[in-house]
């Protein structure tokens, strides 16, 4: 089991590795890529953007809720050495995805294309922009679904070098498409949606090819097995609540600040997700690799390892995200007037909210693939999903009370407070108290919001030495908390055998280079 836990450990860390490199790419290009949108669209027609993929995003949920099926039940089934069993359930996720994307096109087509019509705030000189932009991404979504079970099958295999070159791949043509946005003589906002439907288009057709020729249960064919099929739905079904939930806060805050803001606020807070994505991508990174083995260790039946892996994973998330969100927290405004030239209002207040929130949806990121993995998903997403529900009507009354924007986003973040021990409370039922949730709460949670405090308290006293953010202060900043982070998280955040393997390795990096200099001196 050691030598299986190391194997393991070893080939989360190699997928890792491909994954920073792909993110550091796209960061590299990303930063390029939404300077020039920004300037191509403008605000108000980058907030529009967002509006009319936000409608489309509150059918998509239906498409969320299987495609996170899909992955448990292709991870499960390779867990389980079963290729019968493999190929019944991507065949089966191809007819059901199918269906979905059905059902996503006649309801956007119907209620979406009734609200982008009679309820969207939009300029009137921008209204058949808003409904070229909102039919372009009806398409989008609608590939985006059949390409579902070809990338789930890629991430279940743990094939992150092939998935590592797509992202980048899709990360170059959104760049492209921005430099091609700035020349064009056609409206911009329309030609920018279009682009985004051929390059989706043409990676998804890269994605079938690619799995269709390395994995033999992915081909393009539809049927059903019908204990897969009941399974799979079964999941996927009480998983809506928790997607619906989800999709709510995102899309429908958003649609909630359309109607009462306009669509500059709704620009300034798509902005801020942005930036705050960039940081979250070294956690997303980390996570990835790392789920696959979460449910594999379940489907093994070695549920002392999946919560050993789901403690650490949690701890090790929340220190990435720390690590390098917390001088972005403190020179936001700096660092966004160097990103894309201005800094728009709101967006500064937007990003500090999304920040908060996200540290605590990482955290509990790990219970909720471990869940997954078990895959009792009805009485989680009852009180998880129905919980979450309540954010968008929250957000309404707070709205009509005449609550100012900023107040009525920070009031979202609330319940995502409570949403991991909701979680564990699950997990231990149905482990028969075997998973270690007195650990989790000690080790993931208790501990990494005293470490926050801690490694945020050392680069906030720095920077108050300053009477205003610039250059000098952001490297001061940036360098401190850097220093201080790192050395919080490897002599407190670090349990003793885990900073003993980070010596070990550090040792031998430093070996082989000292050898291989002898070597060249010889």
């Amino acid at each position: 089991m050691t030598t299986d836990n190391t194997s393991n450990n070893k080939r989360i860390a190699q997928n890792t590795i491909f994954l920073y490199v792909r993110m550091l790419v796209m960061m590299f290009i990303g930063l390029f890529t939404s300077r020039i949108i920004l300037i191509a669209l403008g605000v108000s027609d980058l907030g529009l953007l967002n509006v009319a993929g936000g409608v489309v995003g509150v059918f998509s949920f239906l498409n969320g809720t299987l495609a996170s099926g899909t992955q448990r039940f292709i991870t499960f089934a390779i867990g389980e050495n079963n290729k019968e069993k493999l190929r019944n359930v991507f065949r089966t996720a191809m007819t059901l995805h199918g269906i979905i994307a059905i059902i996503i096109f006649v309801l956007a087509e119907t209620v979406g294309l009734w609200y982008v019509q009679n309820k969207l705030n939009v300029d009137a000189d921008r209204y058949d922009a808003a409904l070229w932009c909102y039919q372009f991404s009806v398409i989008t979504v609608i590939i985006t679904v059949i390409q579902v079970p070809f990338m789930s099958s890629l991430i279940a295999h743990e094939k992150m070098g092939a998935f590592a070159y797509m992202s980048i791949f899709d990360a170059v043509t959104k760049l492209l498409s921005a430099y091609i946005i700035m020349v064009t003589p056609f409206d911009r906002l329309i030609v920018y949606a279009a682009l985004l439907l051929l390059f989706s288009l043409i990676s998804t057709l890269i994605y079938i090819w690619y799995c269709h020729r390395l994995f033999e249960e992915c081909s393009f064919s539809y049927g059903y097995s019908g204990e897969e099929f009941q399974s799979m739905l079964s999941f996927s079904g009480w998983n809506t609540f928790g997607f619906l939930a989800t999709t709510g806060q995102s899309y429908g805050v958003n649609l909630l600040i359309n109607f009462f803001c306009g669509t500059a606020v709704n620009g300034a807070r798509g902005i801020a997700f942005q930036a705050n994505g960039w940081v979250l991508k070294f956690v997303e990174n980390f996570q990835m690799a790392m789920n696959p083995q979460i449910v594999k260790y379940y489907a093994s039946g070695d549920i002392q390892s999946m919560g050993k892996l789901v403690v650490k994973g949690a701890q090790l998330s929340c220190y990435l995200y720390l690590f390098f969100g917390i001088p972005l927290f403190i020179e936001i405004e700096w660092v966004i007037n160097l990103w894309l030239g201005q800094c728009p209002d709101y967006v500064p207040i937007f990003l500090r909210i999304v920040m908060i929130e996200t540290l605590f949806r990482t955290m509990g990121n790990p219970t909720a693939t471990a869940m997954h993995a078990l895959g009792r998903m009805k009485m989680l997403n009852l009180t998880v999903g129905g919980y979450l529900l309540t954010i968008v009507p929250q957000c309404y009354i707070l709205f009509k009370l005449g609550c100012k924007v900023q107040y009525v986003v920070a009031a979202a973040v609330i319940p995502w407070l409570f949403v991991p021990l909701i979680r564990l409370y699950w997990l231990k039922k149905y482990t028969a108290n075997k998973f270690p949730c007195a650990q989790f709460v000690i080790q993931a949670m208790l501990k990494t919001i005293m470490l926050t405090l801690i490694m945020f308290a050392v680069p906030f006293f720095m920077e108050s030495l300053f009477h205003q953010q610039g250059f000098l202060s952001f490297v001061i900043v940036g360098f401190t908390s850097v220093v201080s982070s790192g050395m919080i998280i490897f002599f407190v955040g670090l349990d003793k055998i885990t900073r003993r393997k980070v010596e070990n390795k550090i040792k031998m990096i430093i070996a082989k280079a000292m050898s291989k200099n002898e070597s060249d001196m010889r």
